[in-house]
């Protein structure tokens, strides 16, 4: 049955407009992509999007997504370690999320790859074209700025950007100041 939801997906769903401009063709589209991901994914909450143009491959039961969870318009999850997001995290366009990398050390070649599961926690904010490597956690209430290349985890109420992305302030201390 599974199949049938990716096939659904993939051939008809993927593609159909997102969000209010288009009418109602635009939010009969959005509930028929989260009606097929409810299916698809791991765990879902009653609140969540998918963008237009995500794509998880068949890894959508790899994917976990708390309540109004977003997943931005166009994003790509590679990989098999995983994907957890947390509650009202709101995510950019174009954004590539990659799970596994190839195993490096070994002098001979190829050695398989390391798989890790990226987290996204609560009240976080990712900006445009980001990429997130895996094995990655982004703490609860940072901001990834856009274009930003996350190859750590970032601490809660961080504000992180560049390649790679580095803490340039704390949200907590501008809350607490000002």
């Amino acid at each position: 049955m599974k199949y049938f939801y990716y096939f659904l997906y993939y051939f008809i769903a993927v593609n159909l407009p997102y969000g209010d401009r288009w009418k109602f063709v635009g939010k009969w589209s959005t509930k028929f992509r989260k009606l097929l991901c409810k299916q698809l994914f791991s765990q879902t909450e009653t609140n969540f999007s998918v963008g237009k143009g995500v794509d998880f491959g068949y890894l959508g039961h790899l994917i976990i997504l708390a309540d109004h969870a977003n997943l931005g318009n166009f994003l790509k999850l590679r990989g098999n370690g995983g994907l957890t997001v947390g509650k009202h995290v709101m995510m950019g366009e174009d954004i590539t999320i990659i799970t596994q990398n190839h195993k490096y050390l070994c002098p001979e070649g190829y050695d398989g790859y390391i798989k890790n599961r990226v987290v996204i926690d609560d009240y976080a904010w990712i900006g445009d074209r980001t990429i997130i490597l895996q094995g990655v956690t982004i703490g609860k209430h940072s901001i990834i700025g856009a274009g930003s290349v996350v190859t750590k985890s970032i601490p809660p109420y961080s504000v992180a950007v560049g390649n790679p992305a580095r803490i340039i302030k704390s949200r907590k201390e501008s809350a607490l100041t000002g």
